[in-house]
């Protein structure tokens, strides 16, 4: 469902309905009263509306040992489910019926991976190339192999230390951890870090370290070590920040935003596009009042927003709207540019599920700039 970003209030003012929910339910108790047919129609559109209603599912599925597990803590979604191991010897891959899929890498993509991968919608998929404090000598490194598959696989691919970002949602930088880590940043050699067995090496500390190595693993010791280096007086929130940060998390929670905002407003086309099925059907007889209702609806400002957000979404022109902050436009005339701008684009040549969607955006503009500049009144 798409969301707003500011108050009702504003959002109204520019002409952007608020509540859909309060139409919806609106319509759907005038189709309630309805007999014979008509409750049928009824029936398939309170069906229709929970479906849009229910919150996009997201899936995190890859290879065994890649992580999933850990990713799907990290993350900390209610709606995500781990799906069973893809490629796993004597059992089929799971069944890939999510709205969303997150799919985990922990090396270089196999040929089972690009299999999967080849049959997943890029606009629903997120690719995470996990455990990467293992890929290279530093963080750099990691990036430059996530572009070079992303390159090859044609999806975003992202690099992730999961197990450090589980550990930051998880827990809290005690001072005892920030004393030991004081104290190792200030006289430690730096070769103590280049392995777990070599950070953990008999010594006088050696049960401090290895603490330190089971709360934070060794690349989060390693990261807050460099920050130490240069900040020895930083707080133990400040330091958590910090790893919560360098654990790359942050980044793919912002896509994963971006690809539910994405999914939800495709979903409400859909929803538009099953209410305008359910018209149709509606036959109209004596006392009949299904098709009125709903054509209402699909006439009003409420479906016209959704469609908006719907065509924006619509992975045939969704590269067309890359420039605009948020779907509303800032006043009437912006309103106006922007529906022009569209009528161009449904007069292009593009195949007709983009000009659809197209359409549905220009149309958008339109009700909009009639409700802002009170053309429409």
């Amino acid at each position: 469902m798409p969301t707003a970003t500011e108050s009702d209030g504003p959002l109204r003012e520019r002409g952007v309905p608020a509540r859909e929910h309060d139409q919806l339910d609106r319509l759907l108790a005038e189709l309630r009263f309805g007999t014979g047919r008509d409750k049928q129609i009824g029936y398939a559109a309170s069906a229709a509306v929970s479906a849009w209603r229910t919150p996009p599912r997201i899936q995190v599925l890859g290879r065994s040992h890649a992580g999933r597990t850990t990713v799907s803590h990290a993350l900390a979604l209610m709606s995500a489910v781990e799906s069973g191991p893809v490629d796993e010897p004597d059992m089929p891959d799971p069944v890939l019926d999510a709205d969303i899929a997150v799919y985990v890498l922990s090396a270089a993509p196999s040929p089972a991976d690009r299999r999967v991968l080849a049959t997943l919608p890029p606009e629903r998929t997120i690719v995470v190339l996990n455990k990467a404090d293992a890929i290279g000598a530093r963080w750099a490194d990691a990036v430059a192999a996530a572009e070079q598959y992303g390159r090859e696989l044609g999806l975003a691919v992202l690099p992730v230390v999961a197990s450090l970002a589980m550990r930051t949602r998880a827990g809290a930088m005690t001072e005892a951890d920030l004393t030991a880590l004081r104290r190792l940043a200030a006289n430690a050699d730096a070769a103590l870090t280049l392995s777990p067995d070599l950070f953990v090496a008999p010594g006088p500390d050696l049960a401090e370290r290895e603490q330190l190595l089971q709360r934070w693993d060794l690349y989060g010791v390693t990261c807050a070590l460099a920050a130490l280096g240069h900040d020895p007086g930083l707080a133990p929130q400040t330091l958590l920040q910090i790893l919560h940060a360098a654990s790359g998390i942050d980044a793919v929670h912002q896509l994963l935003h971006r690809r539910y905002e994405q999914v939800s407003a495709l979903r409400g086309g859909e929803l538009l596009d099953e209410l305008s099925r359910l018209a149709a059907q509606a036959v109209p007889t004596e006392g009949s009042t299904a098709r009125d209702i709903l054509e209402a609806y699909l006439f009003g400002d409420d479906a016209r927003w959704l469609g908006l957000c719907a065509g924006l979404a619509h992975p045939g022109v969704a590269h067309l709207a890359a420039g605009y902050r948020a779907p509303a436009p800032a006043d009437a005339d912006d309103a106006m540019a922007r529906a022009a701008r569209w009528r161009a684009v449904v007069s292009s040549d593009m195949p007709p599920a983009a000009r659809r969607a197209a359409l549905r955006v220009h149309n958008g503009y339109i009700r909009l700039w009639e409700r802002m500049s009170s053309a429409g009144l």
